[in-house]
C-alpha cells in the first residue's frame, strides 16, 4: 500500500479535480465508477456511487449534504485528503486484463474484497484524532470518509489492477466532535494493511479460482506461478523506471521512492477503450509467452489442495522464538506481527483467521 497526500497548495491539482467538481484522475473514463466507503462515509448518510459535488466538499472539508464545515482549515498547505492506494501483484493485473470474463471477474471481486479488509484494518487500529493542547491526547475516530476508485491500468497505459482509497483528512471522534485526522499512525501501519491486502487477496482468488498457485512471498507479495518472468518483466515499465532513477540518484528507502515515482510521473493518458486496450495487452503478452493456448493451459490447472487450519500457537512460537521477529529487532509491536503473519502464508489467509483483531502498537 502506497499513501498520497493531496495537499490544497497545489492550486493546478485541486483547481482541476477537486474545486471545479471533477474528480478526472480518479473516476477516469472508462475506468470504474467512484463509491462511498468507510464508516465515516456511512455516517454522513454516503453511499453507492460518488458524485463529483460531493467528493469536491468532503476534499474541502464539508459536510456534503449541509455545506457545514467538519474542521477548520489550517492554511494554505492544508492537507486535504490521504490517497491510499492497494495495487494487485503485476500477474494478478495481467490476468485481469488479458483472462476471460469469470476470471477478469473472480480477480476484481478478491481485489475489492482484500481492500475491504485491509481499509477495516486501518480504521480499527490507525484511523485517530488528536485533542489537548498540542495534540497530545489521541482519540479513536470513528472511521474514514473515502471515495475508492478502482482502476486497470497505469499511468503508462500497462496492466495495473488498483483502488485508490482517497480519504478526507477529517473524521469523528469518540467525542463527537470532527477533525483533521491524525496521519502518524496511518503511515506508521501502512506496511501492516499492504501485507494484510497481499495476504487476503491471495486466498480471495483461491477461493474463486480453483487452478490459482502462489509463489514465494517477497517484501509481502506473490505472483501467481504460471504466468512467464517475462511478461512481468514487460509490463512492469514503471516498477523499472523509479528502479533506475533510485540506482542513478543512489538513494532508497520508502520516501526517495515516493520522489522517484513523482520525477519519473508521466502526464496521465487520455482515456483507453477498454476493448483495444485489453486486445492490445493480449498480443503483448502473447510475444513474452503468454498466449492463448499457454492461458488456457493455465487456467485448466488441478483443483486446489484443502486449506489449511492455521495453527496460531505454533505460529506465534514461531514468530516469537530466535529465527522470529527477535532475529533482527528487540522489540516489536502486533503491526509488525501482522507483516510476519502474512507473509509466512502464502497460499491463504483471510483477516477473520484472526482470532481477534491485532490491537494498536
Amino acid at each position: 500500500m502506497s499513501i498520497g497526500k493531496l495537499v490544497a497548495g497545489q492550486e493546478r491539482y485541486y483547481e482541476q479535480q477537486v474545486a471545479q467538481g471533477r474528480d478526472d484522475y480518479y473516476a477516469g473514463s472508462g475506468e470504474a465508477a467512484g463509491r462511498w466507503t468507510g464508516s465515516g462515509a456511512a455516517a454522513l448518510g454516503l453511499e453507492g456511487e460518488v458524485e463529483a459535488d460531493a467528493f469536491a466538499a468532503l476534499i474541502a472539508g464539508r459536510d456534503p449534504e449541509s455545506g457545514e464545515a467538519l474542521r477548520a482549515g489550517s492554511g494554505r498547505n492544508r492537507v486535504c485528503a490521504l490517497d491510499l492506494t492497494f495495487s494487485a501483484p503485476k500477474s494478478v493485473s495481467v490476468l485481469f486484463a488479458i483472462g476471460d470474463g469469470d476470471t477478469s471477474r473472480a480477480l476484481v471481486r478478491a481485489h475489492e474484497e482484500a481492500v475491504g479488509a485491509a481499509l477495516g484494518y486501518l480504521e480499527r487500529e490507525a484511523c485517530r484524532v488528536r485533542r489537548g493542547r498540542g495534540g497530545r491526547i489521541e482519540l479513536r475516530a470513528g472511521g474514514f470518509t473515502a471515495a475508492a476508485y478502482r482502476h486497470r491500468m497505469s499511468r503508462a497505459g500497462q496492466p495495473q489492477l488498483h483502488t485508490h482509497v482517497v480519504a478526507a483528512n477529517l473524521a469523528c471522534g469518540g467525542d463527537g466532535r470532527w477533525s483533521a485526522l491524525h496521519g502518524y499512525p496511518i503511515f506508521q501501519h501502512a506496511k501492516a494493511a499492504g501485507s494484510l491486502y497481499q495476504a487476503h487477496l491471495r486466498a480471495a482468488v483461491r477461493e474463486r479460482l480453483p487452478w490459482a498457485r502462489w509463489g514465494e512471498v517477497r517484501n509481502g507479495m506473490a505472483e501467481l506461478e504460471g504466468v512467464p518472468s517475462g511478461v512481468l518483466a514487460h509490463f512492469s515499465r514503471r516498477r523499472a523506471e523509479i528502479v533506475e532513477w533510485l540506482e542513478a540518484e543512489n538513494r532508497s528507502g520508502r520516501q526517495s521512492a515516493e520522489k522517484a515515482a513523482l520525477a519519473t510521473r508521466e502526464p496521465k493518458a487520455d482515456p483507453v477503450p477498454l476493448a483495444p486496450w485489453c486486445e492490445r495487452v493480449r498480443a503483448e503478452a502473447a510475444e513474452h509467452g503468454l498466449g492463448r493456448d499457454e492461458l488456457a493451459a493455465l487456467t485448466r490447472g488441478a483443483d486446489r489442495e484443502p486449506s489449511r487450519a492455521i495453527d496460531l500457537d505454533r505460529v506465534g512460537t514461531g514468530l516469537a522464538g530466535p529465527e522470529g521477529l527477535t532475529a533482527q529487532r528487540n522489540s516489536f509491536g502486533a503491526r509488525h506481527a501482522v507483516v510476519e503473519l502474512a507473509a509466512t502464508h502464502r497460499q491463504a489467509l483471510r483477516s477473520a483467521m484472526w482470532s481477534a483483531p491485532p490491537r494498536r502498537s
